[in-house]
């Protein structure tokens, strides 16, 4: 920017490059002094002429430009002032993943690696944890019931049918054969315990209504003659037959005691006898793993993931079905667990997305005990971190956009994530820093792929003016006697002052507001 003082202002009305007038030799002092007074006076009549004029718009003031000048365009732009900061990219640490298993740990993935829904963390004893989505940590089995039951043989002989461990076995499938004669599974919360058959006077009782509500839902009334009630009637009867003809039993209206086992719901076979083992009522021929249907936005959010993995669980709505438990086996079976249909403990991992391995904290072939931590992560999305001195506290708030410059110099848009509460002090005495920590996330994370843990800069607009009309500051010229113009050129090697009003600075330009002034206009650079 240049300072015009008022003498050349005046010489520039006149004559760009004019020389002081020569005073022939040998002439009296007081003639040199007049003459300068005189120069003097008139000098700053012009330069307050000139005041006068820009001041009220004028461009009149015009000079003759003998020497050759450097111009520039007035031109309309975006103007913003930035501030940057320093910040390190890296990636965000996460939770770190631990073992519930004891043994020895037998594979892992590599610190590095991105794991997502499905993938092995790592094994102990050969045996896999896998990554599953669910915004909820796992804290207990997901099965189809949660209370054991041993099946007793109340009918004597061997056996000759029985179903295989994780079979689910629901309401009116038969769990096994003693000697050819059908065990029956029916649904009722009473534990079968008496014959239930046409006595000379009815037979009543809460196993007697939950034996005609199995049967008429399993279709055996087909007209609709049963009354389902506590008592049982001749009509009763009749459906048991019906029953027992279709499943190969004794058609004798009764069900005898141990032909019926009644469940509260649908159950999972844990373990079963061999065939040809004797039946008999000391030994459990069968042991299911039943009770209330588990549910909960645990079952939930496994459903969700079986079914996004392709196994399908029915619906997913939060209850742990037989659908449910056939989708658990076969995936079980296709990540190399042992399929029985229950999610034990431990052996899946729920987190909310992908995440990156940050570390491996044990080798493989090292004792793994529970509560022990395997895997450290971060986020697969890099970020960068600032520490934002307390004195420039409310230069950033969560949402704002910034730009990152990488190392590699490239320019990448960004968005504030998080900003601290509080502040953090590091250091003591007079070297203590206070700052704040700041988190930014890349809007296109590929741009940072290979860096990690590098130096970058932070682009913070604290103001900006759009559209404006701008000169470069160096055409800027300081009046002496105050305010600002530029010289512009008006055509036949003739140039103007014009009076301005500058805004505001950045990259080099400032924003003018000025009559006599418009985009396109050439204005003198400085000399």
């Amino acid at each position: 920017m240049r300072t015009i003082p008022s003498e050349e202002v005046a010489g520039s009305a006149e004559d760009r490059g004019a020389e002081d007038v020569p005073i022939p030799a040998g002439e009296p002092k007081t003639r040199r002094r007049r003459w300068w007074f005189i120069l003097f006076i008139a000098g700053a009549a012009l330069a307050v002429a000139v005041w006068f004029i820009i001041q009220n718009g004028s461009d009149e003031t015009e000079v003759t430009s003998a020497a050759t000048l450097a111009f520039s365009e007035v031109v309309v732009r975006d103007l913003e002032q930035i501030e940057e900061l320093s910040g390190t990219l890296g990636f965000d640490a996460g939770e770190p993943i631990s073992s519930r298993f004891s043994g020895t740990l037998t594979a892992s993935v590599e610190a590095g690696d991105t794991v997502g829904q499905g993938d092995v963390l790592f094994t102990v004893d050969n045996r896999p944890v896998v990554l599953l989505y669910g915004s909820d940590p796992a804290y207990r089995d997901l099965a189809i019931g949660d209370e054991t039951v041993p099946v007793m043989g109340r009918l004597s002989g061997p056996i000759t049918e029985i179903v295989e461990p994780g079979t689910i076995v629901e309401q009116g499938d038969v769990l096994y054969r003693a000697d050819g004669a059908p065990v029956v599974a029916l649904y009722g919360d009473t534990l079968a315990y008496r014959a239930l058959r046409d006595a000379s006077t009815d037979l009543t009782g809460t196993d007697v209504i939950q034996l005609e509500t199995a049967l008429v839902a399993l279709g055996y009334d087909p007209d609709g003659t049963v009354t389902v009630d506590d008592v049982f009637t001749y009509q009763t009867g009749q459906m048991v037959k019906r029953w027992q003809e279709d499943i190969g039993a004794v058609e004798d209206g009764g069900a005898n005691l141990g032909e019926v086992v009644f469940l509260p719901g649908p159950a999972l076979v844990l373990e079963a006898s061999q065939l040809g083992d004797t039946a008999g009522p000391n030994a459990a021929a069968l042991t299911l793993l039943t009770g209330s249907s588990l549910s909960g936005p645990d079952v939930e959010q496994l459903e969700a993931a079986l079914s996004v993995l392709g196994f399908d669980p029915g619906a997913i709505d939060g209850t742990f079905t037989p659908e449910t438990e056939q989708a658990v086996i076969d995936w079980q079976q296709s990540v190399g667990m042992d399929p029985d249909g229950v999610v034990n403990l431990g052996e899946v991992v729920f987190l909310p997305d992908e995440v990156r391995v940050a570390s491996v904290n044990l080798t493989t072939g090292s004792s793994v005990s529970p509560g022990a931590t395997v895997l450290g992560t971060s986020s697969n999305q890099s970020v960068v971190a600032v520490d934002l001195s307390a004195r420039d506290q409310g230069l950033l708030a969560e949402g704002d956009r910034v730009t990152v410059v990488l190392p590699n110099n490239v320019e990448t848009p960004a968005t504030v994530t998080y900003v601290a509460p509080l502040a953090t002090v590091v250091g003591t005495g007079p070297d203590a820093q206070t700052t704040f920590e700041i988190l930014i996330g890349l809007d296109d994370a590929s741009t940072a792929v290979g860096f990690d843990e590098a130096p970058v800069d932070v682009q913070v607009t604290t103001d900006q003016q759009l559209g404006a009309m701008s000169v470069p500051v160096s055409s800027l010229l300081a009046l002496a006697e105050g305010g600002y113009a530029v010289e512009v050129e008006r055509g036949n090697g003739q140039t103007a002052l014009v009076a301005v009003d500058p805004g505001m600075y950045a990259d080099g330009y400032v924003a003018v507001e000025a009559e006599g002034l418009q985009p396109g206009d050439r204005v003198v650079m400085a000399r």
